[in-house]
């Protein structure tokens, strides 16, 4: 088992509690109205946060034995990266597959994020997919019903099935995914859409902003 993979389970084991940086939970603002309805036929941005836009508090404790804040980082402290990036493409929205919006609120977040990133979310995986999408399911008498995605199922979810589940639901025309999380993403996902970065580092290194650039490049074009 690599280092990478062993950290990996570690993280699963230890779930929610991967995010769990900031002020104490706040469910105010996390309502799915405040999205724009399903995004069908968006050029879509699947965007964690912790581990992106700033360090991975558990992961850093994990690995450093300290607090990212104690070494200079802040929260949110890449937001100016990611939109450098996307300034060329301002027809692609975001997705927000973190556990913050469902911890903290989706406007605490949306203020965190900035009003340049804040006016491309159009919504995030846990309201989406737990308040509005349906799945097509074969019963076992071969009929065909239409299911909505519980809580628990969605816990149950690693983030490339929360991905995959909700790029099922609204159809994106053109996607990629930037997040911390390795694991379980299949070959062409990993491939040509996923920008995989280090949870300790998130998008601050050159090499994995070349890598978003290449990433958007490929999936949105010039």
């Amino acid at each position: 088992m690599s280092y990478t993979t062993y950290l990996f389970q570690i993280r699963r084991l230890v779930g929610c509690a991967i995010e769990q940086e900031g002020p104490p939970m706040d469910t105010k603002g996390t309502s799915s109205d405040q999205m724009e309805p399903r995004p069908e036929g968006s050029w879509l941005l699947y965007l964690g946060i912790s581990g992106v836009l700033h360090p991975s508090a558990s992961l850093y404790s994990l690995v450093f034995g300290r607090d990212p804040w104690e070494d200079g980082h802040q929260r949110y402290e890449c937001v100016p990266v990611l939109e450098a990036v996307l300034k060329p493409w301002p027809q692609v929205k975001i997705v927000l597959t973190s556990t913050l919006p469902w911890r903290y609120g989706l406007d605490s977040v949306l203020q965190n994020l900035g009003p340049l990133l804040a006016e491309r979310v159009v919504g995030h995986t846990y309201a989406d997919l737990t308040t509005k999408a349906t799945r097509t399911v074969v019963t076992l008498s071969g009929r065909t019903r239409n299911f909505g995605y519980s809580k628990e199922a969605y816990w149950r979810m690693d983030k490339a099935q929360v991905v995959q589940a909700h790029v099922d639901w609204c159809s994106p025309e053109r996607w990629v995914a930037v997040d911390d999380e390795d694991g379980w993403w299949p070959y062409e996902v990993r491939r040509d859409r996923l920008v995989l970065t280090d949870g300790c580092d998130g998008l601050k290194t050159s090499d994995i902003q070349d890598r978003l650039h290449t990433v958007l490049l490929g999936n949105f074009g010039r």
